[in-house]
């Protein structure tokens, strides 16, 4: 039987958890979810390093960092305690630039894979703006970064586009629904294992993982994405006339 697992630790996947006080509600299913989304990463990609931050207005906390996935512990009732607002942009910024960071610090740059989740808009931020962040992820997705973007009952697209995550690396789960919310976050630990193993060049989610996440946002998403493309193609035309 082939080994399932992939060789050495070339692939850094970090996590940023929504830690605000609105996933109270979904707080069970989020740490079902999260955990077998950490448990498919476990049997398949024994070769990943694992990240995983919570936040919310209160902190920014490293759970784990740069830590051989096998030996990253579940999330449980005591360890994610909603709280607090949604600094969405400065928790995202931090992040990126922190993995940034520890890969400046290694001899060979992994492949770098970094997930964000949350249920709620941006209310919070500080210290950077959507602009700096769209660019920053520019940046990094020029170097090979792959991002996926998580809204739980939002219409996380908007967000997505002002990160500069496009349309087919996010999802929008229903998270009144245990099934979806298992879906998405199985649909990203998937897609990670995939790209890890050179089997996939990106973890962006496929329609069928949409469908089963309940994505009721992405075929809005998809219109939009075409009217803006065919404007631009109307420009172009008119011009070239």
């Amino acid at each position: 039987m082939a080994d399932e697992t992939i060789g050495a630790a070339t692939t850094l996947v970090t996590f940023l958890l929504d830690r605000t006080g609105s996933m109270q509600s979904i707080k069970d299913d989020t740490i079902g979810a999260f955990n077998a989304y950490l448990g498919t990463l476990q049997k398949k990609g024994g070769g990943i390093e694992f990240s995983f931050l919570q936040f919310d207005s209160i902190s920014l906390d490293k759970i784990c960092v740069n830590k051989p996935v096998a030996e990253v512990a579940p999330l449980t009732d005591d360890t994610f305690q909603p709280r607090a607002s949604t600094p969405l942009i400065d928790a995202a910024y931090a992040t990126i630039e922190a993995v940034g960071e520890a890969i400046g610090r290694r001899d060979v740059a992994p492949k770098v894979v970094i997930c964000i989740q949350t249920d709620g808009l941006e209310n919070a931020s500080t210290e950077h703006t959507w602009a700096e962040l769209n660019l920053l992820i520019k940046e990094k997705s020029k170097l090979g970064w792959q991002f996926n973007f998580m809204g739980a009952g939002i219409d996380a697209y908007e967000q997505g586009r002002q990160m500069g995550i496009p349309a087919a690396a996010t999802v929008s789960y229903d998270k009144t629904s245990p099934t979806a919310t298992i879906a998405a976050f199985a649909a990203s630990a998937d897609n990670t294992v995939r790209f890890a193993r050179m089997e996939a060049g990106s973890v962006a989610f496929t329609p069928a993982q949409k469908r089963a996440a309940g994505d009721r946002f992405a075929g809005a998403a998809d219109t939009v994405k075409g009217m803006v493309k065919r404007a631009k193609t109307a420009i172009v035309d008119k011009v070239s006339l």
